[in-house]
């Protein structure tokens, strides 16, 4: 699994070049499209070589393209101040989902054993899709932009929908897990 995960963490790096990048258009366009590939790369590797996935790989994938994204949206926000709602769009799904997984660990806290799948769905890998591509058209400075940027955040909220309805579903399904005694 290691290949996978290493695969997950180069984009943390590259987020760091892109700053490195930043004004050319061929190194930002090669970064970028680096971080796609390690983006679909490590999710086919890690299935290769354990269907299941690993938790730890659920959790770090998510993680390394968040850092990735904001990243990304930090140097483009330093050098060319692009307008705040196309920022926001940018992030929308990470701005509704980071307090609603923090308020879903707090529950968890207090009913132990209740577990959720957090690995992204199609919507939600579409969506990190879309985000990829529109901070790749808004950083290289390409028309169609603003539109991307919607579509990403669109995209993204329909996603945390479906997070939140699969832990809804998956909560009265199966209810608290009891714990077994030691």
């Amino acid at each position: 699994m290691w290949v996978a995960h290493a695969l997950t963490l180069v984009r943390i790096p590259l987020a760091a070049l892109f700053w490195l990048t930043y004004g050319e258009p061929v190194g930002m366009a090669i970064v970028l499209g680096l971080a796609v590939i390690s983006d679909a790369l490590d999710g086919w590797v890690a299935r290769r070589l354990r269907p299941g996935g690993s938790r730890l790989g659920a959790w770090l994938d998510p993680f390394a393209d968040k850092l990735f994204v904001v990243g990304v949206l930090a140097a483009i926000v330093a050098h060319d101040r692009p307008p705040w709602w196309i920022v926001a769009a940018l992030v929308a799904r990470e701005l509704v989902l980071v307090p609603l997984a923090l308020a879903y660990r707090l529950a968890l806290a207090r009913h132990r054993g209740w577990r959720h799948d957090f690995r992204a769905g199609p919507l939600g890998k579409l969506a990190t899709v879309a985000q990829f591509v529109a901070l790749g058209l808004l950083g290289l400075g390409l028309p169609g932009a603003p539109l991307a940027a919607v579509v990403a955040g669109a995209t993204g909220l329909a996603a945390l929908a479906g997070y939140v309805a699969r832990a809804i579903t998956g909560r009265r399904a199966a209810g608290p897990a009891t714990r077994s005694a030691p």
